[in-house]
C-alpha cells in the first residue's frame, strides 16, 4: 500500500520554498523516505530552480522527481495564483511502478516526442494505465504527439496539464531527475497496479441548439445552418446583453464535437475553443481551431454560477464510479482561466474547486497546477481542452 503526502511553500526563497514544501509533504503522507516525487512551482526566476529540484530530491530520497511550472499551484489544503510558491506530492511505494522522462526539442517534431515515449514505454516492457504529462505550452502540438504516442500501441489515457508561467511571457519550464528543460515534454506513466477514474468539468456551458457549419474553410466559419455565421454571433450576444463589449470574446465560446457525426454536446462531451475574430463584411467568424464543414458545433458560456454547478456534478459522478473505495491520491489540472478570473474570489488557503473537491474527497491527498491548455480522454481520444478541469482519482488494485 502506497502513502501519499502533499506540502507547499510560498516562501520567496526558491531554497527555502523548496524544503518546507518537500518537508511538509513527507509529514503529511507520514513517509520516511519517498522514491518518487511530482513538483510545480510557480517561478518568478529560474535561476536557482535546478538547485532547489535537487535539495527536493536529496531531502525526500526520491529516485523519480517529475514537473513542470506553473501559473499557480494547487494542493489538498492551498491553492496560490501567479505568486511565488512550490507544491510537492511525495510517494512512498511507487518503486517499479511509475516511469518517468523528458523529451526536448518538441517544437522540432511532436510527432517524434509521442513515438519516444511510446518506444521508452514498450522497451522496458512498462504497460501505463495512466501518462501524466507536462508539455511546454509554446511548443506542444497535441494532435502530432498523439498520434506518435499511438502509432505503436494504440491508445492509451493521457492527462495533465500545458506548462505555464505567471505572466509577462516568460519561457516555461519542464523537469525530470537532474535536468532542467523548456520546449520539451516531461512526465510520469503510471503502471498497471492503478486504476484511475477520470472527471473533466467544463467553464464553459452550451447555449441553445447545435448549429450545423454549412460553409467554411480552414478556421473560418461563413455559415451556420445556411445563415451568415456573423449574423447569428450578433444575434446571440444581443440577448445576452454584456455589460462590456470586451467581455464578449473572454466569455463566449465555441465548443466543437469530439466526435464525427456529434449531434448533441452533454457534459465534457466537446472541446471549447475561442472565437478569435468576426467579419461583418464577409458574415464570417473565425475559431482557434479548425472546423470541418457538416459538422454541428455550439455556443458556449463561460460563467462562473453554471461552472461550479459542473464540477459539483463532476464529482458527484466520480463518487459514485468510486463505488465506495477510497482513493490512494488524485491529481487536479485547472485552466488559469479558472480560479481567481473565473470565480472573483482568492485567497492563499483555498480556492473554489479544491474546497469542492476535498468536500467530496475529504481523506484524498492530490496536487497539480493552474495550466495553459489541459490534456484529458474524451471517448477513448486523447483531447487538449482550455477553460477545463481534469481531476484523475488513482486507485491501487
Amino acid at each position: 500500500m502506497i502513502k501519499v503526502g502533499t506540502g507547499f511553500s510560498k516562501n520567496l526563497s526558491l531554497e527555502k520554498a523548496a524544503f518546507e514544501a518537500a518537508t511538509r509533504a513527507l509529514d503529511e503522507g507520514g513517509i520516511s523516505k519517498a522514491d518518487t516525487v511530482l513538483v510545480f512551482a510557480t517561478l518568478k526566476k529560474v535561476n536557482g530552480w535546478a538547485g532547489a529540484l535537487k535539495k527536493i530530491k536529496a531531502l525526500t530520497g526520491a529516485r523519480v522527481l517529475a514537473g513542470g511550472s506553473a501559473y499557480g499551484v494547487l494542493t489538498d489544503q492551498f491553492e496560490l495564483e501567479r505568486r511565488p510558491s512550490v507544491a510537492v506530492m511525495a510517494f512512498e511505494g511507487l518503486k517499479n511502478r511509475v516511469a518517468s522522462y523528458l523529451f526536448p526539442h518538441l517544437q522540432e517534431n511532436n510527432f517524434r516526442a509521442g513515438a519516444n515515449l511510446a518506444g521508452l514505454l514498450q522497451q522496458s516492457n512498462f504497460n501505463p494505465s495512466l501518462s501524466v504529462i507536462f508539455p511546454d505550452s509554446f511548443s506542444f502540438r497535441h494532435g502530432d504527439f498523439f498520434d506518435g504516442l499511438e502509432s505503436e500501441n494504440g491508445f492509451t489515457p493521457v492527462i495533465g496539464g500545458s506548462a505555464s508561467e505567471p505572466g509577462g511571457g516568460l519561457k516555461t519550464f519542464q523537469w525530470e531527475g537532474d535536468r532542467l528543460s523548456f520546449d520539451s515534454v516531461a512526465g510520469l506513466s503510471f503502471s498497471e497496479d492503478f486504476e484511475f477514474e477520470i472527471g473533466i468539468t467544463q467553464s464553459c456551458q452550451p447555449l441553445g441548439e447545435p448549429l450545423q457549419i454549412t460553409r467554411s474553410r480552414g478556421n473560418l466559419i461563413y455559415e451556420m445552418e445556411g445563415r451568415p455565421a456573423y449574423d447569428i454571433f450578433l444575434e446571440l450576444i444581443t440577448q445576452l446583453h454584456f455589460d462590456d463589449s470586451r467581455e464578449v470574446f473572454s466569455r463566449l465560446f465555441l465548443g466543437l464535437p469530439v466526435t464525427s457525426f456529434q449531434t448533441e454536446f452533454s457534459r465534457a462531451q466537446y472541446l471549447i475553443r475561442n472565437i478569435m475574430s468576426v467579419n461583418a463584411r464577409k458574415g464570417a467568424m473565425t475559431c482557434a481551431s479548425p472546423v470541418e464543414e457538416g459538422d454541428y458545433i455550439t455556443f458556449a458560456l463561460r460563467d462562473p454560477d453554471r461552472a461550479r454547478e459542473d464540477l459539483l456534478l463532476t464529482l458527484e459522478d466520480l463518487k459514485q464510479r468510486a463505488g465506495g473505495r477510497i482513493p490512494s491520491f488524485g491529481l487536479y489540472f485547472n485552466c488559469c482561466a479558472r480560479g481567481t478570473s473565473l470565480y472573483g474570489t482568492s485567497g492563499d488557503t483555498s480556492g473554489e474547486d479544491t474546497s469542492l473537491i476535498r468536500e467530496y474527497f475529504p481523506a484524498v491527498p492530490f496536487s497539480g497546477f493552474f495550466t495553459y491548455g489541459e490534456i484529458g480522454p474524451v471517448a477513448g481520444t486523447n483531447h487538449l481542452h482550455h477553460y477545463s478541469g481534469i481531476l484523475a482519482l488513482a486507485f491501487e488494485k
